[in-house]
Parts: C-alpha cells; sequence; structure tokens
C-alpha cells in the first residue's frame, strides 16, 4: 500500500476528492527546478500552468521574478496559477487580492479566490473564508471548505462541523475535518458514517482513519468508530467500502488493512 496507489483508487472512485493532479507530480516529488524552470517558457499553457504552481508547492524563491512576469502572460488560467504560486511564495498583495475577491458578488470568483487560497497556503486568509463560508451556495461553500483543510488552521472546526450537519458541502466538510486534524471532529464524523448519502459516509470513513493515524482521534469513540467501519465494509457502494478499508487501516485493524490491500490489487 502507498500513497499513489490509494490517490488513484479515490480519484477512480470520487474524482472531486482527488482534484486534478499537477503533471510535474514526479519533479515536485524529486525537487527538480531545473525541469521545471525549463517548462515555464513551454507553448502548451497547461504546461506552464503547472509548473508555475509546483515552483511554488517547492517555495523556489529563484522563480519569484519569472512568475511575477507570467502574471501578465495570455492565458488566464497561467496568470492565475503564477498568482497562486506568488502567494505561496509569500507575496502579501497577491494573496490579499486573492482575499478580496472573495467579496466579489459572483460566485465563480469568490469559489476560484477560495480555491486558490486554499493552494497558497495563506493561513491570515481563514478569518475571511469563514465568514464567505456563511452562505446557501454549494460552490462556495465547497470551494471554502477545501481550502479551510487546505490551510489546516482549528479555528475552522465548529463551522466544518457546522456544514456537516447543515447538508451545505457535507462532503467536502467531512474531507477537510479529516486534514484539520482536530479530535474535536471525530463525534461529527463517527455520526456521519451513517449518513444515507453514500459520498458522505465515504468521505467520513476516509477522515477517522486520518484522524487516528496522526492521532488525533477522540479514543472514546474508538469502539463505535470501529463497528461502524466494519459495518460499512460490506455497504452497498463501492466506494463506501474502499473509504471504510482505508479508515481502518488508519486504525491498525488487521482486516480492514486486508481489506485495503484487495481493493489495491485490482488497480
Amino acid at each position: 500500500m502507498n500513497e499513489e496507489q490509494i490517490a488513484e483508487k479515490l480519484a477512480e472512485l470520487e474524482p472531486a476528492w482527488a482534484g486534478r493532479s499537477n503533471l510535474f507530480d514526479r519533479q515536485i516529488a524529486s525537487k527538480d527546478l531545473k525541469a521545471l524552470h525549463a517548462r515555464l517558457d513551454d507553448q502548451l499553457p497547461g504546461v506552464r500552468a503547472d509548473a508555475a504552481e509546483a515552483l511554488g508547492k517547492l517555495k523556489d524563491t529563484s522563480a519569484t521574478a519569472r512568475l511575477k512576469a507570467m502574471l501578465a502572460d495570455a492565458e488566464p488560467q497561467v496568470r492565475r496559477s503564477a498568482a497562486i504560486a506568488l502567494a505561496s511564495l509569500g507575496d502579501e498583495a497577491i494573496s490579499k487580492e486573492f482575499v478580496k475577491a472573495l467579496l466579489d458578488p459572483s460566485a465563480k470568483i469568490v469559489a476560484g479566490a477560495a480555491e486558490a487560497l486554499g493552494l497558497s497556503g495563506y493561513k491570515a486568509a481563514v478569518p475571511y473564508l469563514l465568514k464567505a463560508y456563511r452562505t446557501d451556495h454549494p460552490r462556495v461553500a465547497a470551494a471554502v471548505a477545501i481550502a479551510l483543510g487546505r490551510l489546516g488552521d482549528r479555528q475552522a472546526l465548529p463551522w466544518l462541523l457546522a456544514a456537516l450537519k447543515s447538508g451545505l458541502a457535507p462532503v467536502e466538510a467531512a474531507t477537510a475535518l479529516g486534514e484539520l486534524g482536530d479530535a474535536g471532529a471525530t463525534r461529527g464524523l463517527c455520526d456521519a458514517l451513517g449518513h444515507d448519502f453514500a459520498p458522505l459516509r465515504a468521505a467520513a470513513a476516509r477522515s477517522l482513519g486520518q484522524l487516528a493515524r496522526s492521532g488525533n482521534f477522540d479514543f472514546v469513540q474508538k469502539d463505535g468508530a470501529l463497528s461502524s467501519l466494519h459495518k460499512l465494509l460490506t455497504d452497498p457502494d463501492p466506494r463506501v467500502q474502499f473509504c471504510a478499508a482505508l479508515g481502518l487501516a488508519g486504525f491498525g485493524d488487521p482486516l480492514g488493512q486486508q481489506k485495503l490491500q484487495q481493493h489495491l490489487s485490482t488497480l
């Protein structure tokens, strides 16, 4: 079992959880800055955009000047990726522009700004994201929940728990709670294991495993969580079965580990 296999399986079962992978994931893993710099001038805008975001993820400050020049690129996706990369490198001006965009009347723009802030790692944006989260627009709520999970600030816990119960982007909220790493999420996620909505059961199972692996789990709830996760191994939905195995594996449960290996062997 490895992270790449798990990511592939999750993408197969529920593409929204995995998101679009960067073209240069291998270069990011090997920190091959030279190769990434070379692709900033590629003819394909998608390649330029991914190279820019990759350099931001690697905190390559030597790319700052080149990324600023890319803010004038003819392609919107390249300009956006360059801005996200600069925010990742600590460019306050760029980050604050994304924060301002959270006040835009367009849900599309607000959702895009929230996504960018989550990718940038700009934690100072969390209070503003929490304000933007108070909306009845599912697209915005989903983008904000994802961003809050990526930023990992525990002040988001009450908002994400409320979203889990309200039905507004509950799957994204459940996923974010796993990334948040706060034991206070345990009960809410355990309750979500019995929800009628299969993607929510799956997301909750996966997140409980994340909490267990990180040690940020309310172990008063352990027996109940394990019992529910074992039942979900025979859930009618294959996504739930896989995530239940993934969740149990997070606890070190032998049956969960066995089932997870079986699922991964079918890749």
